[in-house]
Protein backbone atom coordinates (compact mmCIF):
# COMPACT_ATOMS: atom_id res chain seq x y z
CA UNK A 1 0.00 0.00 0.00
CA UNK A 2 1.40 3.38 -1.01
CA UNK A 3 1.81 6.13 1.57
CA UNK A 4 0.72 9.63 0.62
CA UNK A 5 1.30 12.74 2.72
CA UNK A 6 -1.80 14.62 3.84
CA UNK A 7 -0.85 17.74 1.85
CA UNK A 8 -0.42 15.74 -1.37
CA UNK A 9 -3.69 13.88 -0.72
CA UNK A 10 -5.53 17.17 -0.30
CA UNK A 11 -3.90 18.79 -3.31
CA UNK A 12 -4.42 15.83 -5.67
CA UNK A 13 -7.60 14.37 -4.19
CA UNK A 14 -9.40 13.90 -7.52
CA UNK A 15 -6.40 12.21 -9.11
CA UNK A 16 -5.93 9.87 -6.13
CA UNK A 17 -9.64 8.95 -6.10
CA UNK A 18 -9.39 8.01 -9.76
CA UNK A 19 -6.46 5.71 -8.94
CA UNK A 20 -8.46 4.17 -6.07
CA UNK A 21 -11.31 3.64 -8.50
CA UNK A 22 -8.84 1.71 -10.67
CA UNK A 23 -7.96 -0.61 -7.77
CA UNK A 24 -5.05 1.08 -5.98
CA UNK A 25 -4.92 1.57 -2.20
CA UNK A 26 -3.30 4.41 -0.27
CA UNK A 27 -2.61 5.22 3.34
CA UNK A 28 -2.63 8.93 4.08
CA UNK A 29 -0.08 10.08 6.62
CA UNK A 30 0.34 13.17 8.77
CA UNK A 31 3.96 13.55 9.88
CA UNK A 32 4.58 9.84 9.32
CA UNK A 33 1.51 8.63 11.23
CA UNK A 34 -1.29 6.96 9.26
CA UNK A 35 -4.49 8.97 9.63
CA UNK A 36 -6.64 7.49 6.85
CA UNK A 37 -6.76 4.69 4.33
CA UNK A 38 -8.32 4.93 0.90
CA UNK A 39 -9.20 1.58 -0.62
CA UNK A 40 -11.59 0.41 -3.30
CA UNK A 41 -14.98 -0.66 -1.85
CA UNK A 42 -14.32 -4.36 -2.44
CA UNK A 43 -11.13 -4.16 -0.30
CA UNK A 44 -12.85 -2.70 2.79
CA UNK A 45 -13.67 -6.15 4.22
CA UNK A 46 -10.03 -7.22 3.84
CA UNK A 47 -8.78 -4.13 5.66
CA UNK A 48 -11.24 -4.65 8.53
CA UNK A 49 -10.25 -8.31 8.78
CA UNK A 50 -6.55 -7.42 8.96
CA UNK A 51 -7.21 -4.76 11.61
CA UNK A 52 -9.19 -7.25 13.69
CA UNK A 53 -6.44 -9.85 13.36
CA UNK A 54 -3.75 -7.33 14.36
CA UNK A 55 -5.83 -6.32 17.40
CA UNK A 56 -6.21 -9.96 18.45
CA UNK A 57 -2.47 -10.56 18.14
CA UNK A 58 -1.74 -7.43 20.23
CA UNK A 59 -4.26 -8.55 22.87
CA UNK A 60 -2.75 -12.02 23.02
CA UNK A 61 0.74 -10.55 23.54
CA UNK A 62 -0.64 -8.31 26.29
CA UNK A 63 -2.39 -11.12 28.17
CA UNK A 64 -1.43 -14.59 26.93
CA UNK A 65 -3.96 -17.33 27.64
CA UNK A 66 -1.54 -20.24 27.65
CA UNK A 67 -0.24 -22.85 25.28
CA UNK A 68 -2.49 -24.92 23.05
CA UNK A 69 -1.91 -27.92 25.33
CA UNK A 70 -2.96 -25.94 28.43
CA UNK A 71 -6.11 -24.67 26.75
CA UNK A 72 -7.01 -28.20 25.61
CA UNK A 73 -6.48 -29.51 29.14
CA UNK A 74 -8.77 -26.79 30.57
CA UNK A 75 -11.40 -27.65 27.98
CA UNK A 76 -11.18 -31.36 28.74
CA UNK A 77 -11.42 -30.84 32.54
CA UNK A 78 -15.14 -30.15 32.18
CA UNK A 79 -15.64 -33.42 30.31
CA UNK A 80 -14.47 -35.69 33.13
Amino acid sequence: MNEIGIYEAKTHSSRLLKRVENGESFSITNRGRIVAIRVPPHDVAQVKTKEAYDQLIALRKKSPIGTVREVMNWKNEDRR
